[in-house]
């Protein structure tokens, strides 16, 4: 009886293996059909870039959002299967801008950024799957990141729209990561994103394509980035450097929140504010102040009169002042000029710098002209820009090119792009070498150091004190990419190029093969 017993218990788990076996079977089949439907594929890559993009994006899935969306192009073929990838594309761009949309930005900017960078990255899917289809897998998983980042580039050299949508935002969090921006700029750090995306499509394709030494390739790619980056973030902290105390002051300015500009009332109590602040960070030691975007504002006709009181400030406190305000020049249709003046200890007026990126549909006065440079006791080298400038990598690589230790950055932000906004700043200085004291307005102000890294912060949301006070280094650092520019985003760009004649060539000697066959 007990060997009957057993031999039960044997049946009863070898049933037991079985039924799960089967089960994982049935699982496994469910997934590779799943995996296998074009529409489950666009849904998936739609749902993996929303998730990972903008605000509240999870880094780790801009890894892998792209392989749904290339497996599709591999499975699929003609004109309508790329019209719903284009509009799922579109779609999908547009839902990612619409998590940064909050009062008082309107709707429609989802719309107008997500065509905009829908029609820069939906291109690079379909040109990488017509390379792969005429030269093979590795030159399709080359030409996806060489086309993608082109695209990226597109964005901010051609189009008005910055690094918005760069993959490389995706990684503010990983610092080492990041560091590759010192070399290649912004663009090296979503490449390697990208490929590592195109062969884990390859890896688990169902057609299973040969994908070893491009896995291979790419994990050296990649330990070798983040390598260089733990390197140099070692080195940075491997020895004490002089820094110098910056601060940067809040303001309870509301103007540009409502049509109606404010009167001279709150002009007098917000100034009140902006002086108070700017003296308790004086008092504390700080020798460089820097204001929001739109601190304030001035009539045309008061503004003398605000320069004069701000070179007082300046000279009395002794310290050198960035002062942000805005100058309304007519109201219907509203055109205003966003701008900050930089005084001197001494209460001079040294320079007076406008906007050079106004956001598309903000009615300011674009500037133009040479990036300033100023020279402070101490010997720092300080330059600037406004905000939404230094999200065009160019701008900021003009500051890099006059050897600058720190940038003033004025900033006026809204719910929805903080703190994201700032910690995309650190971007502009890993790739210049240089600190940034990003003063923001309705957002999150920051000392940032020519690593990437958050020395000090203070949310205009946590208090009405708002002053920030933060130890920077007094020197910059010199960077690869401060020296030669876009010279990886170009060859990216001409690698491409290059990669579209061979295939082309391919199609055509392919025909001309097959027609001598005939022939014979």
């Amino acid at each position: 009886m007990s060997q009957l017993g057993a031999f039960g218990q044997k049946a009863v788990a070898q049933g037991k293996d079985a039924f799960a076996h089967a089960r994982y079977r049935g699982g496994m089949k469910r997934i590779k059909t799943l995996y296998q439907s074009p529409k489950a594929l666009l849904a998936m890559g739609a749902l993996l870039l929303v998730a990972s993009q903008m605000r509240f994006g999870i880094g780790i899935l801009a890894w892998v959002a792209p392989v749904p969306w290339l497996q599709y192009l591999r499975i699929t073929a003609g004109w309508k299967s790329r019209l719903a990838f284009v509009g799922v594309t579109w779609l999908a761009w547009s839902a990612a801008v619409l998590k940064i949309v909050t009062a008082p930005v309107p709707a429609a900017m989802s719309l107008l950024f997500g065509t905009g960078i829908a029609l820069a990255l939906m291109a690079p899917f379909l040109g990488a799957n017509w390379i792969r289809r005429r030269l093979g897998e590795n030159a399709g998983t080359v030409g996806f990141a060489s086309l993608m980042v082109a695209g990226e580039w597109t964005m901010h050299a051609l189009l008005p729209l910055g690094v918005w949508g760069t993959a490389a935002n995706t990684q503010v969090d990983n610092l080492a990561l990041l560091q590759v921006a010192s070399i290649t700029g912004v663009h090296g750090v979503s490449f390697l994103v990208y490929i590592v995306a195109s062969v884990l499509e390859r890896a688990s394709c169902v057609e299973r394509p040969s994908f070893g030494s491009a896995a291979l390739v790419t994990t050296l790619l990649v330990v070798g980035g983040v390598a260089y980056g733990q390197a140099r973030l070692a080195s940075a902290s491997g020895s004490a450097k002089q820094t110098q105390l910056v601060a940067a002051v809040g303001t309870d300015s509301m103007v540009g929140t409502s049509p109606a500009l404010p009167t001279s009332e709150d002009l007098a109590r917000v100034e009140a504010g902006l002086f108070e602040r700017t003296t308790q960070a004086a008092h504390a030691g700080a020798k460089l102040v820097v204001w929001t975007e739109a601190a304030t504002m001035s009539y045309p006709q008061d503004e003398p009169a605000l320069q004069e009181r701000l070179g007082n400030l300046a000279a009395t406190l002794r310290i050198n002042l960035v002062a942000g305000y805005v100058v309304p020049l007519q109201e219907r249709p509203l055109l205003y000029e966003n701008k900050y003046v930089f005084f001197r200890d001494d209460g001079t007026m040294d320079h007076t710098y406008f906007k050079h990126r106004p956001v598309p549909g903000e009615p300011a006065v674009q500037g133009e002209g040479e990036m300033p440079r100023v020279e402070l006791e101490g010997g720092s080298v300080v330059g600037g820009a406004i905000c939404y400038d230094y999200d065009f990598p160019r701008v900021a690589l003009a500051n890099a090119e006059r050897h600058l230790d720190l940038v003033a950055l004025p900033s006026s932000d809204w719910r929805g792009i903080d703190p994201i906004h700032t910690q995309m700043a650190a971007l502009r200085a890993i790739e210049g070498g240089h600190s940034i004291v990003r003063s923001t307005r309705f957002g999150l102000s920051a000392g940032i150091d020519p690593w990437g890294r958050i020395r000090g912060w203070n949310s205009h949301w946590d208090n009405e004190r708002r002053v920030l006070l933060v130890e920077l280094p007094l020197r910059g650092v010199s960077t690869i990419y401060a020296r030669l520019g876009d010279w990886f985003p170009l060859s990216a760009l001409l690698a491409s190029l290059a990669l579209f004649g061979f295939a082309g060539l391919g199609r055509r000697f392919g025909s001309s093969a097959r027609s001598k066959d005939m022939d014979s």
